[in-house]
């Protein structure tokens, strides 16, 4: 599926950089042209071979290959999250997530019998992201390590670093 979803999302990328090259190209053509038919009606210039049409070929090609360009970036963007929803849907199945009706929403259960709620139904990704928090090795916030790292109860009062072993210490 990433690849399938790669290559699209590579043609649709290359496709609309085509587009969108060839609409700016168009562009400055029909700016041209827009300034030559300024000087003909102005009077500045005689109209000579101007075919008018050429203006509204231009403008046409511009909507074209714009539009193409604008609906790929719209598709690129669908594709991109699709595929994201798709990954934590797959993290939550491989994980043993399962989405409930009765109490609502994705829900886990610990290796403990502990049945945790990730998100409601329709949140696929923070559910996985929850259950990552919850998996061994899975993302903790940092500061909250930091903090239990730095408790009182793990440095010694006196700063002796074991002083009050019952041996009397060496």
């Amino acid at each position: 599926m990433k690849t399938t979803a790669a290559a699209v999302a590579k043609t649709l990328r290359d496709r609309s950089g085509q587009a969108r090259e060839l609409a700016l190209r168009e562009l400055k053509l029909l700016q041209k042209d827009l300034s030559t038919l300024e000087k003909i009606l102005t009077g500045n210039r005689k109209a000579g071979d101007f075919a008018l049409f050429d203006v509204v070929h231009g403008a046409f090609e511009i909507f074209r290959n714009a539009s193409v360009a604008l609906e790929h970036e719209s598709l690129l963007a669908g594709i991109e999250k699709e595929t994201v929803v798709s990954q934590a849907l797959e993290f939550l199945e491989k994980h043993g997530a399962t989405l409930l009706t009765k109490p609502a929403g994705w829900h886990w259960i610990s290796p403990k019998g502990e049945m945790r709620l990730l998100a409601a139904a329709t949140e696929i990704e923070k559910a996985a992201d929850t259950l990552r928090t919850f998996l061994p090795g899975g993302r903790r916030s940092k500061t909250k390590a930091a903090q239990t790292a730095g408790t009182p109860a793990d440095i010694p009062a006196d700063g002796a670093g074991g002083a009050d072993r019952a041996d009397g210490g060496d």
